[in-house]
């Protein structure tokens, strides 16, 4: 079964022959967390999605990453497949590979990992607010569709401009909550780059078929990925 959380714009053909040569994790989609539903704007066409955590059950990750095996509340880059509720193969990445349809490169992986760092695992507990999780989400597809390291900023114009645009599924703008938190998380995450630079609290997991998600790595898991750039970086996406 698919779950219409993200968006699908274009044939699902057209992802078909982006394959991953990450560490292979099985992934099975459970349902939303704290989030909201939202109008969306991407390349031009418009559609209401669920905005805020997607609740995932990860297993079958050997290796180093058998930290990841369970359940996991995550946020989407992929605005072009579905999430599934049947258990699939995914394989796990560097944030700059990723979505496997458009990798996002360097810059704004390592714009998301500063996120996340700001964000302190605030984003992925059940006890996240709806506002919160919903700002949060919004973020990242603004970095992951807009984002520049020269001229890029997110405040309540950031949102009704450029290639990615959010507003209430009625039609009328986000909350002050919402946008006053995404803007507080962007700025945060702004002085976490330039004064620490990137992060290692963030993974990616990828499929060629299904929505990508970002997982995020707790403290005591950071260290174990200390090496997973090398490893990751070394490997490329094959046609």
């Amino acid at each position: 079964m698919k779950i219409r959380n993200c968006i699908a714009f274009t044939a699902a053909a057209a992802f078909a022959s982006i394959a991953s040569a990450g560490p292979s994790i099985t992934v099975k989609y459970l349902g939303k967390g704290a989030g909201q539903d939202v109008n969306i704007t991407f390349n031009g066409n418009s559609t209401n999605v669920f905005a805020g955590q997607l609740n995932h059950q990860l297993s079958n990750a050997g290796g180093g990453y058998g930290w990841l095996n369970g359940n996991h509340l995550t946020y989407c880059t992929d605005l072009s497949q579905y999430v599934t509720s049947t258990p699939k193969t995914y394989t796990i990445e560097d944030v700059k590979d990723i979505p496997g349809n458009a990798p996002m490169g360097q810059a704004k992986a390592d714009a998301l990992r500063a996120l996340f760092a700001v964000a302190g695992g605030n984003q992925s507990v059940s006890t996240t607010s709806n506002d919160y999780a919903t700002a949060f989400q919004l973020t990242v597809w603004e970095i992951v569709t807009d984002y520049n390291s020269s001229s890029f900023a997110i405040n309540a114009a950031s949102f009704t401009g450029g290639n990615f645009r959010a507003k209430k599924t009625g039609g009328s703008a986000l909350s002050s909550s919402i946008v006053n938190t995404a803007t507080s998380l962007y700025n945060a995450a702004t002085s976490f780059l330039q004064t620490n630079g990137s992060s290692t609290e963030l993974l990616g997991i990828a499929s060629s078929s299904y929505q990508d998600q970002l997982v995020r790595v707790p403290a005591p898991g950071a260290a174990l990925l200390a090496g997973f750039g090398g490893l990751i970086a070394t490997r490329r996406r094959r046609a």
